[in-house]
């Protein structure tokens, strides 16, 4: 059986700190269509779950709030820019801690060694954010442990700016990613899709 990297208990402070200070936080910004590159009008809020945070029995959300915008050409709904990759119900900085850890370790202790962090995921979307094509992640060893700079700049209380220090998840600058700026806006475009139908589908179920 391996043997559980000791945690200090500073490192779990201070992720669970960072990542509750996003909770409430709103992204606002969209200059053009990502589709067709024509202006925006505002439109409405989408809440989105970045994170859940653990504390022994206790299990919150930090959730984020994120403007959606009428393309006035297509007119396509459209997100504003916001620390989400495509295909993910999680923040980038937690889809990147999982991704990071699941090169040393398997799912199982992936999960063991997040929920010690304070964050819960399960085995199966761990097992999946493994597999998707990241751009490079850059991170720092911090008592033993590959931590993404993204969770250390949330711990830093950089957690609002993050988008203008990398870019929008899945266009980072300067990453080196092997994807193309087009295929990663398809990608975006896809992930914005199936989440329009799903919203919709909700929607009917539970009409306001």
């Amino acid at each position: 059986m391996t043997r559980p990297i000791p945690i200090a208990p500073m490192m779990v402070d201070m992720v669970r700190a960072g990542i509750s200070a996003q909770d409430g936080t709103v992204y606002t910004f969209l200059d053009h269509c990502p589709d067709c590159g024509r202006n925006v009008r505002p439109y409405d809020f989408r809440t989105k779950r970045f994170a859940k945070l653990v504390d022994g029995q206790d299990v919150r959300e930090v959730r984020v709030r994120v403007k959606r915008f009428r393309c006035a050409g297509c007119g396509r709904l459209c997100y504003a820019e916001s620390p989400f990759y495509p295909e993910t119900r999680h923040g980038a900085p937690i889809v990147e801690l999982a991704a990071a850890l699941s090169e040393r370790m398997p799912p199982g202790q992936v999960a063991k060694t997040l929920a010690r962090l304070g964050i819960l995921l399960d085995r199966a979307t761990i097992r999946g954010y493994a597999r998707l094509p990241l751009p490079p992640i850059t991170t720092l060893h911090l008592f033993g442990l590959p931590i993404p700079v993204s969770v250390l700049r949330l711990s830093c209380g950089a957690g609002a700016s993050m988008l203008s220090a990398f870019g929008h998840p899945g266009l980072f600058r300067g990453s080196g990613s092997g994807a193309s700026v087009e295929q990663r806006q398809q990608g975006q475009e896809e992930h914005h899709e199936k989440e329009r139908k799903a919203e919709q589908e909700e929607d009917g179920a539970h009409p306001e």
